[in-house]
């Protein structure tokens, strides 16, 4: 068993713009680079929190594909097109395209570069979606590929994973420093026995290695929050995870420490 090299008890996401006072309470901040500037993500570092970056390991817009030069052939399919993800109007790239990875990694040995304690590889789920199935004979050992080759460019800065924890976590489990499970964890389905199985196999992969594991959510601020942010911290204490529980979307605002809404810029 390895002891991790993140700690901390809290943890937060926020992809918006910075600067944010109510983030310096936490203890590990993951941001979306774009919107914070250096001395700001600074700032946040002096007050002793981490300070991760949010990398898109898997998905891009079309107009990010179109500036690093991802063709058409080199975006996974569903169906008769393109993999699309009409929700935030990306398409998922297969990991094994050059100019992709080379993107990838240029990013993540930028970002640690200008000062972030690590990077979050956000989308790796998809490799374990149902549509690509049929190649996941050859589509994991790409993505865990793609995330070896992360951690050569970001060498002793953290390395943190967003999903793919059912399939590609035994992959990639030596090299990286935490996992997220980001799901709605409903308490309509938080009490059959699948959940419970799925977060220990989990706990004892992080156990192993030394990764610190977290639970992450979109849970509105209204009357239907108190009994699913009640199951979030009742899972995140049985099985010893980390959690947080976005109030809005995770571009709009945080909730705090002490559980108010703090709006963002």
């Amino acid at each position: 068993m390895r002891a991790p090299r993140l700690r901390g008890r809290t943890f937060v996401v926020y992809y918006g713009y910075g600067p944010l006072p109510e983030i310096s309470s936490y203890d590990i901040a993951i941001l979306e680079p774009a919107g914070w500037r250096r001395e700001d993500v600074q700032a946040l570092r002096s007050h002793g929190v981490r300070c991760i970056a949010y990398l898109s390991a898997m998905e891009a817009t079309r107009a990010t594909l179109n500036r690093i030069g991802v063709a058409e052939r080199q975006l996974l399919r569903a169906g008769e097109g393109p993999w699309r993800r009409e929700q935030f109007d990306t398409y998922v790239v297969d990991p094994r395209a050059r100019p992709w990875r080379e993107h990838v990694l240029r990013e993540a040995s930028r970002l640690v570069g200008e000062g972030w304690d690590g990077v979050f590889l956000d989308n790796l789920g998809d490799v374990e979606d149902q549509l690509v199935q049929d190649r996941s004979g050859w589509l994991l050992p790409a993505a865990a590929d793609l995330v070896r080759g992360v951690r050569q460019a970001v060498g002793d800065r953290l390395l943190l994973q967003n999903n793919g924890i059912f399939l590609l976590l035994p992959l990639v489990a030596q090299l990286i420093d935490g996992v997220c499970w980001e799901g709605s964890f409903d308490p309509d389905e938080t009490t059959g026995p699948w959940l419970r199985m799925v977060l220990e196999q989990i706990a004892k992969v992080v156990r192993q290695e030394g990764i610190t594991p977290m639970l992450l959510s979109e849970i509105p601020d209204d009357a239907a929050a108190a009994p699913r942010l009640r199951v979030l911290d009742d899972l995140s204490k049985r099985y010893g995870f980390l959690s947080y529980a976005a109030p809005l979307d995770y571009a709009r605002g945080v909730r705090t420490v002490d559980g108010r809404v703090a709006l963002g810029r």
